[in-house]
């Protein structure tokens, strides 16, 4: 797994509301390591299963990763701070550089009901990253955020995407890629939405990767805090 050698020890904690770091053997379940209350685990649903190797999660098959029937509350939370991060280390199967399209993208993480229906979520269209935060009346969380490069399919990234009332922004690998001026913060979120990993709640557009590491916070970093995460890596505490 490609992640930067000789950072800092730890990432940093503040704000964390949701971290979901793969430390599992075995199992349908993943549990909330961000020690904010109450926790937020995410399930495996059939059909399909998960591997797990060394703090990685790889889906296998049609397989539905998500929060359980009660509400979580990450939407409440960022609703209530109007700020919020969404961060993920993640990595492309070999053959998955080309996944989805504009239109139609695939998610790889975020907080959503259905294809159309999002409060924040990063996602793949074609060979480009994108990210999607509601700050403006449409449910879908547009306009896009697109990566300004290809991906490299294989290694693993460090995405990022923050909002707050001044500006939306995507990180790709530490740096910020897309800088997007928000014409106010996070906007008419629907607490009802569950997080929702390497699939859309309903099925049917499964992005095909590995994860390392998810991870949520009620403020939006700054891009010290950005890189500090990014220099740690994903297995940093």
């Amino acid at each position: 797994m490609d992640a930067p050698d000789g950072g800092p020890a730890s990432r940093t904690r503040t704000g964390l509301i949701g971290l979901w770091e793969f430390n599992e053997t075995m199992g349908s379940t993943m549990a909330d390591t961000s020690g904010a209350m109450p926790q937020v685990p995410l399930t495996v649903n059939p059909p399909g299963m998960v591997t797990f190797s060394a703090g990685t999660m790889t889906p296998v098959g049609m397989v539905v990763i998500s929060s359980g029937p009660a509400r979580v509350h990450l939407n409440a939370d960022v609703i209530a701070s109007k700020a919020v991060t969404l961060e993920a280390w993640v990595m492309t199967s070999p053959g998955g550089g080309n996944q989805g399209t504009v239109t139609a993208p695939v998610v790889i993480a975020g907080l959503c009901s259905s294809i159309n229906t999002r409060n924040i979520s990063l996602l793949q269209a074609g060979k480009r990253w994108v990210a999607r935060v509601r700050t403006t009346p449409d449910a879908n969380g547009g306009p896009d955020l697109t990566s300004s490069a290809d991906i490299t399919p294989g290694v693993m990234t460090h995405l990022v995407v923050v909002a707050d009332a001044t500006q939306r922004i995507l990180y790709v690998n530490g740096k910020a890629d897309v800088v997007d001026p928000a014409p106010g913060p996070p906007l008419n979120w629907d607490t009802s939405y569950k997080m929702a990993l390497g699939n859309e709640l309903a099925g049917g557009r499964q992005w095909t990767g590995t994860f390392a590491l998810v991870a949520m916070y009620n403020q939006a970093l700054s891009s010290a805090l950005v890189a500090t995460n990014f220099t740690a890596g994903p297995a940093a505490p």
